[in-house]
């Protein structure tokens, strides 16, 4: 029986240590290298449901003070991205979905398990709880039913780790098993999420955290503000930007996160009028223009890239610059930081 529990030690231990070398913890040149000031923000995902080749689809990296603190959505390669970044997420506390798409969440539980390894790997016992934010249920059917298309946040979190019935209640004993510490969590529904009024979710210790309910067709959808050390990201989230809640919450924003999936007139609906879907759920390059315009936001980082915009992505430039847009416009890439201040 000692024999066999020393073997199954070696193989946790052997797993640690793996993943400890592929998150880089010596390693000088992994991109965790860039992070510097108050605020930043390194990509780990800035492609859509069918990402282009090179990028994962949408997920974010929010540092203060050089530290991860905040994973912003969590779609689906992205944490591929997290191990070749060099980044240690063994402290980080908040996890904030913008709405409950596969390309926004499908990567969540690997993240999660992350922590705790992590944790392991470092010599440390966390405690602190993941506390994970996003829309409440907006309760819309599928049509000719009472069921609704999506669940609360809380759902959905329950869903997986609930220690009674979430289907992945496994991490509940498997924190201590690997004696990593306590496996806890925290979810918290923003509601009502379409709504004009923009709600503080998070407040303490200099960091603030805004969400806002955006349009993103039936979909209970959040757009976020992170404020810290005198700084400012904006993310959209999937969003056709139909109401000006995007305006509101970008107002002076140093950075914009913006969704870039379609172009004003493709798909073309002339050709199949079944497209009209997508305009329902993202935002036009000259819709894009005009918020970021009317925001005075100081740079403006296209995400979230398709297929359709890859390709196009100098046009969408001269779009929102002829919406009058004068700040800076980046593109975003996988694994780059963005250090706002």
């Amino acid at each position: 029986m000692d024999k066999v529990k020393n073997i199954a030690g070696n193989a946790v231990l052997g797993l640690i240590l793996t993943l400890t070398a592929a998150t880089g913890y010596a390693d000088s040149v992994k991109p965790v290298k860039s992070v510097k000031g108050k605020l930043s923000v390194m990509i780990l995902g800035s492609g859509g449901p069918l990402p282009p080749m090179g990028r994962a689809s949408s997920s974010y990296l929010i540092f203060t003070d050089g530290k991860p603190r905040i994973l912003m959505d969590a779609g689906g390669g992205s944490y591929g991205k997290l191990s070749a970044s060099g980044a240690v997420i063994k402290d980080l506390d908040i996890v904030l979905l913008s709405h409950l798409h596969i390309d926004h969440t499908a990567d969540l539980s690997a993240f999660v398990k992350a922590m705790y390894f992590q944790s392991k790997g470092a010599g440390v016992m966390r405690t602190a709880p993941i506390n994970i934010y996003g829309p409440g249920a907006n309760g819309k059917p599928f049509p000719n039913t009472k069921i609704a298309q999506y669940p609360s946040t809380k759902e959905y979190v329950d869903g997986h780790y609930h220690k009674e019935t979430g289907v992945q209640r496994y991490l509940n004993i498997f924190a201590k098993a690997i004696s990593a510490g306590e496996f806890a969590y925290t979810a918290h529904d923003i509601v009502p999420a379409q709504t004009k009024g923009i709600s503080t979710v998070y407040d303490k210790d200099g960091l603030v955290i805004k969400a806002v309910g955006v349009v993103h067709g039936p979909v209970p959808s959040l757009a976020y503000r992170i404020e810290y050390g005198g700084a400012s990201i904006v993310f959209s989230g999937d969003t056709n930007s139909k109401t000006d809640n995007m305006e509101k919450i970008a107002n002076g924003a140093d950075l914009l996160i913006y969704d870039t999936a379609i172009m004003d007139n493709i798909p073309d609906v002339t050709k199949n009028p079944a497209d009209k879907v997508f305009f329902a759920l993202h935002t036009t390059p000259s819709r894009m223009g005009e918020v970021a315009s009317k925001s005075n936001v100081k740079k403006l980082l296209l995400s979230h890239i398709t297929p359709i915009t890859q390709p196009r992505l100098d046009e969408v430039k001269t779009i929102v610059k002829g919406k009058g847009f004068k700040g800076e416009i980046a593109v975003a890439e996988d694994l780059k930081v963005y250090n706002v201040k």
